[in-house]
C-alpha cells in the first residue's frame, strides 16, 4: 500500500493475524473496528486482552482499536485522518445481509482508488449474496477471487471507481458461486433468482407466541423517541412484486419503513434478546431448532389508513430464507390508534404453488412492549389502522425481524 493508505479490519476476529503482519511491516498503520453489539461467530478476546497484546508487541502507535457504532467510527476515522484512505479493508465479522451491504456501501467514502476489499464468512449464503449484490448496486466492485475453503470462505474484491462496469471475469465468478441463480446481467445491475426446491404440501396452523414486557421500560420508550426523532427518514414500504413500484405496492400494503441503518443500536439490543429466547420459542411453535445465521430487521410505522393484505413472509426468492417472523410492538401510552391487529391464518403450502388460506385464524392485538413470534410460512395480514390525529408519532410502530438460515453448498 502507498504511504497514505492504511489497513482496516471490521471485527475482532483473527486480529492476531493483523498484529503479526504489522510486526513484519513496521511502516504501516492499521485500524480495527468493532461494534460490540454485533453477534460474533465465535468467542473473541476481550478489549483488554487485545490492547495488552498490542502493547506487548509495541504496536500502540500503529494499531488503532475502536469500539462502537461502525458508521460513527468511520466518521471519526475520516475526521482524525482526513488525508488517509483505506487501501485494504477486511470484513472479518459475521453480520446479517442488510448490515453488511449497507455498511459496505458506506465504506466507499473511505476507500482508496483503487482498494482491496475482503469479506470473510462467505460460506454463509447471506454474506455471499451480499457481496454479489454489492457488485450489482455499485459495479465499481469487482470479484477478483473466491476462496471457499480459506477461513469461513473469503471473497476478494477490488473497488475501482474508474471502472464501473461488470467484467466477464465478474460474471464468470458469479455463475460459479451461484449456478442457475443469475438471470440477467448488464454493466449496472444483476438480477438473481433462486428456484424453489420441490417440497410436499405442508400445513401451518395459526400458531403464535406472544411475550409481554419484552424489553426494559426505559429501552421501550427510548426506541419510541428514536423513531419519532427520525420521522424524516421513514420511506414508503414496498412489496417484493416484480414491478416493485409504489403504486403496485399500494395494492398490497401501506406503511412507512425505516431502514436498519437508522436504528442499529436498538436493533442489536432487540436481536440479542430474541436470540436468547429463540430456542424456547421454536419449541412452543413446533419448529425444529436451527442455527440462526440471518437476522433481517426493519422498523415500520403504520399510520392512519395503513394495512397489509394477506401474505406470507417467505414467498419470494429474496425472502425464502425466513423461517420465523417476529413483531415487536411499541407506541405511545395511552394507545393513540385502534385497529392494526395481526391476523394469522391456517395455511397450506406447496411450492411453487401459491399458499392456500384456510378460514381458521387467530388475532393478535398490538400492545406496547410486546413481541409476537409465528412461522414465516403462515399467511397473515395487518388489519387497517385508524389514528384520529393522523400524526406519524401516533402510529402503530413495530420492529419486524425475520430469523433464518441459508448456506451455500
Amino acid at each position: 500500500m502507498p504511504e497514505q493508505q492504511i489497513f482496516c479490519q471490521i471485527g475482532w476476529e483473527d486480529s492476531g493475524a493483523v498484529l503479526e503482519a504489522m510486526v513484519r511491516h513496521s511502516e504501516k498503520l492499521a485500524v480495527i473496528l468493532r461494534d460490540p453489539l454485533q453477534n460474533s461467530s465465535k468467542k473473541l478476546p476481550s478489549t483488554e486482552d487485545l490492547q495488552a497484546q498490542i502493547l506487548r508487541l509495541g504496536l500502540e502507535e500503529r494499531v488503532l482499536l475502536l469500539e462502537g457504532f461502525i458508521p460513527a467510527l468511520l466518521a471519526d476515522l475520516g475526521e482524525g485522518f482526513p488525508d488517509t484512505r483505506i487501501g485494504v479493508c477486511f470484513w472479518a465479522e459475521l453480520v446479517d445481509y442488510r448490515t453488511h451491504l449497507l455498511q459496505s456501501l458506506l465504506l466507499r467514502d473511505y476507500l482508496a482508488e483503487p482498494a482491496l476489499y475482503l469479506v470473510d464468512h462467505c460460506r454463509y449464503g447471506s454474506l455471499a449474496q451480499s457481496t454479489l449484490d454489492l457488485m450489482g448496486v455499485d459495479p465499481a466492485f469487482h470479484l477478483q477471487k473466491a476462496f471457499p475453503k480459506l477461513s469461513q470462505g473469503i471473497h476478494l474484491l477490488s473497488w475501482d471507481p474508474q471502472h464501473r462496469a461488470l467484467t466477464e471475469q465478474d460474471l464468470a465468478y458469479i455463475r460459479e458461486l451461484a449456478p442457475g441463480l443469475l438471470l440477467n446481467a448488464n454493466p449496472v445491475s444483476l438480477t438473481f433468482s433462486q428456484p424453489d426446491p420441490p417440497e410436499p404440501a405442508r400445513f401451518y396452523p395459526c400458531k403464535y407466541v406472544k411475550l409481554d414486557n419484552f424489553l426494559p421500560a426505559e429501552v421501550n420508550q427510548a426506541i419510541l423517541q428514536h423513531a419519532i426523532a427520525h420521522q424524516d427518514k421513514f420511506i414508503p414500504a414496498r412489496s417484493y412484486s416484480q414491478s416493485n413500484t409504489e403504486a403496485e405496492s399500494l395494492k398490497f400494503r401501506r406503511s412507512l419503513r425505516l431502514d436498519y441503518a437508522y436504528f442499529q443500536e436498538y436493533g442489536s439490543l432487540l436481536r440479542e434478546k430474541i436470540a436468547a429466547v429463540a430456542p424456547q420459542i421454536f419449541v412452543e411453535l413446533g419448529i425444529e431448532n436451527f442455527d440462526i445465521q440471518i437476522f433481517e430487521m426493519e422498523m415500520i410505522a403504520s399510520y392512519d389508513g395503513c394495512y397489509f393484505t394477506p401474505h406470507t413472509d417467505n414467498s419470494y426468492p429474496q425472502t425464502a430464507f425466513r423461517q420465523v417472523s417476529c413483531v415487536y410492538y411499541f407506541h405511545k401510552e395511552p394507545k393513540p390508534y385502534r385497529g392494526g391487529e395481526l391476523r394469522i391464518y391456517d395455511t397450506q403450502r406447496q411450492k411453487p404453488h401459491p399458499p392456500i388460506l384456510h378460514g381458521t385464524y387467530d388475532e393478535v392485538i398490538p400492545t406496547n412492549n410486546s413481541i409476537v413470534f409465528f412461522p414465516s410460512s403462515c399467511l397473515h395480514e395487518i388489519l387497517p389502522v385508524f389514528s384520529p390525529s393522523q400524526a406519524l408519532a401516533d402510529s402503530r410502530f413495530t420492529i419486524n425481524t425475520w430469523l433464518g438460515t441459508k448456506q451455500l453448498a
